[in-house]
């Protein structure tokens, strides 16, 4: 395609050009005749300027003026201060206007009559320069006119050899309107072609496509900038040009084809640029018949270079996707939205057992199970709408004999929609048969295993509740028989029965942890505590027990070198676990020392980590047994548990807590040495505590006096148990031995809290809570709830609080923690009154405030003692002698004026009353009246002892 290049040419529209013609005749035509008026007025003004110069041609004056009225030349006269003389009706056509302008300028004329100033303006200056110049002065101007703008060309001169008052210049305007009109219209014509040539030269240029015209000896006569760039670069060596002259040639060849046939072809050719890139055109050539009736070649020739590599990547991703869909293993197929297959690959054919040509036409329903057949119509629905799905779906696939074998796909399906053709489906899928059935095996194991788990733990939690329930009875009796008056022997078996009974609910609580632990239940408290002392407490009896067997028990406690380990944890767990180690080393220690020690081993603004190591001189352990140990109902030796008891569930519960605590339990052991115990936990930092001076003070605050409790309880050992507790504080008390006759009590009776079992015959204390609160009255069925339960599961304890519960406590449960979770649920009461009146006492001392302290500090030395006579002699029921102590303190109580006892006072002394008539009261009211006495004794104690440090 490489030829001299020839510059652009063009041919105007035949209709334009004859118009632009026919405007330069007018314009010609229109000169000339201005020419010729120029000429004739140009004599005529000689001639006048001849007769004006004569005065005495007065006559000739008048006949002039008449030919100069009558020309189609606008003529004026001025005198030598450029006033208008003259002037003929072609300057001024108004007679009015053209009488008042004599006498006057131009400026004054244009001021009355609205002319533009500047038009003035120009023509004053011009008459300026008409007086300095020997020569006339000619210029254009345009004077608007409310038809339209007219164009003058306008020629003054001086006249010569005049006088003052005479004639001094002369003006005339020949019109050129229609010459002015006549040439804009040409220039506007030109401007119009030249912007209509670059118009379609720059389309032409534009236009990425290269366009030439050949003549019919092969020069190009046109061509836009795309051909250019094509035909500009010359080969830079004789080979490529040798090829670019081939390409030429053979590109050429075309061109003489359409000139000898008259006919339209079209081609693609592959040509090389200079560059030595291959390039794609698609060719079209066309006759181009010349006005002069000469033919040449119009050629367009688009570059398809991009066409053509899209359509090679396009045959090799048809024949990717062909060899994609023959050789994968997915399972991939196309159906329309009705469920007719319109194509498979060999992997779904080969599953569903069928060739593919048998496959393709057939409905998707066809391999479906009878029971999926019905909804798939609804999937079509459904996919047409979201244009995609995934899932499950269950073909049959076609086995010899006619059997067939269900086989289970995970789908993804999508809508393809493309223009011009029907919307289709494509949906890939595998066979996930033997995943299924391996799930539904583990799904069947992990039933078997979590229905194990359950009766495990059912198991459990009726073993604890049958343990707990009697041991509820046997400890809450123990401590109740061990504030009564025993003698030594008495006391010792008290502290056998409570020591044993202990020791059997410890053993439960390592088989319940150890079930916790295996079902990953068991959760962590997180709570602020001291760390030292926390230790210190928990390691007290075991350093008596061992130093009663005899051992030396060391200490190296972290409190030596951290003074405030204030930390975030479960304090009972690291108790737990540390008790256990030590019990352990003092149980297998025969002699020798135990050493317990705790060391600071990392410490971070926020956390610190502490080393934990229990040492003995035991008789160790050997190396193939350590890992033993660890095992749960597992001890090193078989007869340990012979001699030493235990149940082997100590230390993999240590090793449990531990590793929670994200710590690791380590064991370092030389038989016949001793063995060790260390593990390394990390706390989190807590800021210290304010301290709480009533932390020690008694917990009978008096505040559950007068309270209304409902005790709900099947087992008639625990309420004597719980009454045996209630009683002393003062709290008025209803029992009930079901669920129905607790119900009907609460529909009764408002109770300011109730106790209850959570497993009794009939309705459980759980589905008395839901009934007590679905009553219709609001105070009542927000009656606080404390379930005394002897599950001791934390899934239960949430259960029973989600039911509505409002605190639980496992039993066995001691005093103190009874006590303390009631009042907390009792509401607020008022300000108390003060316990005691002081101001009689020191209206009686007459000032000597040394005589009030003498009686007070009597009063907090002897009281103490008769409040435990009392307490003694109400446990034991030994009501007279309850009335002779009451009657014993009440001079004292009456002058120090604790007045809030009087009533309780009142009722005891009638105890000691001596008259035979005189009827004690019920026992319950008997009770409730010491145990308001007491309490409010105690209070007024400690009153006093603050005043009295005060």
């Amino acid at each position: 395609m490489t030829s001299s290049t020839t510059s652009s040419t063009s041919t105007l529209d035949p209709a334009v050009q004859a118009r632009l013609e026919q405007l330069e005749q007018e314009l010609a035509q229109a000169r000339a005749n201005e020419t010729a008026a120029l000429d004739r007025l140009q004599r005529l003004m000689a001639l006048t300027a001849n007769r004006l110069a004569d005065p005495e041609r007065d006559v000739q004056r008048a006949f002039y003026e008449t030919i100069l009225d009558e020309l189609p030349v606008e003529v004026v006269v001025l005198d030598e201060q450029f006033r208008y003389i003259y002037s003929n009706p072609q300057a001024v056509p108004d007679p009015e206007h053209r009488a008042w302008l004599i006498g006057h300028t131009v400026i004054e004329y244009c001021e009355r009559y609205g002319f533009p100033m500047a038009l003035a303006e120009h023509r004053s200056r011009m008459f300026e320069q008409a007086l300095r110049s020997s020569e006339p002065v000619v210029w254009d101007d345009c004077t608007p006119y409310p038809e339209g703008p007219r164009y003058h060309q306008r020629h003054f001169k001086l006249l010569a050899q005049v006088g003052a008052g005479e004639p001094f210049m002369l003006g005339y305007g020949l019109d050129v309107t229609a010459r002015v009109e006549a040439e804009a219209r040409s220039q506007r014509s030109e401007a119009a072609q030249r912007e209509q040539q670059e118009f379609m030269q720059q389309v032409l240029d534009t236009n990425p496509s290269a366009i030439y015209v050949r003549d019919a000896e092969g020069q190009f006569v046109f061509s836009n900038r795309a051909m250019a760039q094509l035909v500009r670069t010359k080969p830079d060596h004789p080979q490529a040009a040798d090829n670019a002259a081939r390409d030429a040639a053979r590109y050429a060849v075309g061109d003489d084809l359409v000139l000898a046939t008259g006919q339209e072809i079209t081609s693609e050719d592959c040509l090389p640029l200079v560059t030595g890139e291959m390039r794609w055109f698609h060719s079209v050539k066309r006759p181009l018949l010349r006005p002069d009736g000469s033919v040449h070649v119009l050629g367009v020739s688009t570059d398809i270079s991009d066409l053509k590599q899209a359509q090679d990547t396009l045959a090799r991703s048809e024949k990717q996707y062909r060899d994609l869909m023959h050789y994968a293993q997915a399972l991939i197929c196309t159906y329309d939205l009705a469920g007719n297959m319109l194509s498979v690959n060999p992997a779904l054919a080969n599953l569903l057992g069928h060739p593919a040509t048998d496959v393709v036409g057939q409905f998707m329903t066809t391999y479906l199970l009878a029971e999926d057949q019905a909804g798939f119509a609804d999937f079509l629905d459904r996919i047409s709408v979201r244009g995609e799905a995934q899932g499950v779906l269950r073909v049959l696939r076609a086995l010899p004999r006619g059997s067939f074998e269900l086989r289970h796909l995970l789908y993804h399906t999508f809508v393809v929609r493309e223009p011009g053709q029907e919307p289709y489906i494509i949906s890939h899928s595998h066979d996930i048969t033997d995943r299924i059935l391996a799930e539904r095996e583990s799904q069947r194991a992990r039933d078997e295993a979590e229905a194990s788990a359950r009766a495990r733990e059912n198991f459990l939690a009726n073993m604890s509740h049958e343990i707990r329930t009697p041991m509820n009875g046997v400890l809450g009796m123990t401590a109740q028989l061990a504030k009564t008056r025993l003698d030594a022997r008495q006391q010792e078996l008290v502290r056998v029965i409570s020591s044993s009974g202990r020791h059997l609910l410890a053993v439960l609580n390592d088989v319940l942890d150890m079930a916790k632990i295996s079902a990953g239940k068991l959760e962590l408290e997180a709570a602020t505590f001291n760390l030292c002392d926390s230790i210190s407490e928990a390691l007290a009896p075991l350093e008596a027990q061992a130093r009663e067997k005899g051992l030396a028990f060391n200490r190296q406690a972290l409190h030596d070198t951290y003074s405030q380990p204030w930390v975030v944890g479960d304090a009972h767990r690291l108790n737990q676990v540390l008790l256990n180690l030590v019990s352990n080393a003092i149980k297998f220690t025969a002699a020798g020392s135990i050493t317990v020690s705790s060391s600071l081993m990392d410490e971070t603004v926020d956390a610190l980590s502490v080393r934990f190591c229990v040492a003995d001189t035991g008789p160790g352990i050997e190396a193939d047994k350590q890992a033993l140990i660890f095992e749960s109902f597992t001890q090193a030796n078989a007869d340990t548990a012979r001699h030493h008891g235990g149940t082997g569930l100590g230390l993999s519960i240590s090793r449990a807590l531990v590793a929670q605590m994200g710590g690791q339990l380590r064991l370092a052991s030389t038989p016949g040495q001793g063995s060790s115990f260390d593990f390394e936990v990390r706390f989190p930092k807590a800021p210290v505590p304010t301290v709480n001076d009533d932390a020690d003070a008694a917990y009978n605050t008096g505040r559950l006096v007068g309270a209304r409790v409902l005790l709900v309880e099947d087992n008639e050992i625990n309420r004597t148990v719980a009454r045996m507790m209630l009683e002393p504080w003062g709290v008025e008390l209803d029992e009930a031995e079901d669920g129905a006759t607790a119900l009907a009590r609460l529909a009764e009776t408002d109770y300011d809290l109730v106790l209850t079992d959570i497993q009794m015959p009939g309705l459980s204390g759980i589905d008395v809570t839901q009934r007590l609160r679905q009553m219709p009255e609001p105070r009542r069925a927000a009656t606080p709830i404390i379930a005394l339960t002897a599950n001791a599961f934390r899934a239960d304890v949430e259960r029973y609080l989600a039911a509505g519960v409002n605190a639980c406590l496992t039993k066995p449960y001691d005093e103190v923690t009874l006590y303390q979770t009631m009042e907390a649920l009792l509401p607020a009461l008022p300000p108390a009154a003060p316990a005691y009146n002081l101001a009689p006492l020191r209206e009686m001392a007459k000032g000597r405030e040394a005589f009030v302290h003498k009686i007070v500090r009597s009063f907090l030395t002897n009281m103490p003692r008769s409040l435990a006579q009392l307490k003694a002699a109400g446990a034991a029921a030994n009501w007279p002698e309850v009335g002779r102590l009451a009657h014993h303190i009440k001079p004292n109580l009456h002058t120090l004026g604790i007045c809030d006892v009087t009533s309780a006072l009142e009722v005891l002394v009638q105890l000691h009353s001596e008259e035979p008539a005189a009827v004690p009261e019920a026992p319950a009211v008997l009770r409730h009246a010491l145990a308001q006495l007491v309490a409010g004794v105690e209070r007024a104690l400690a009153g006093l002892c603050a005043e009295l440090k005060e």
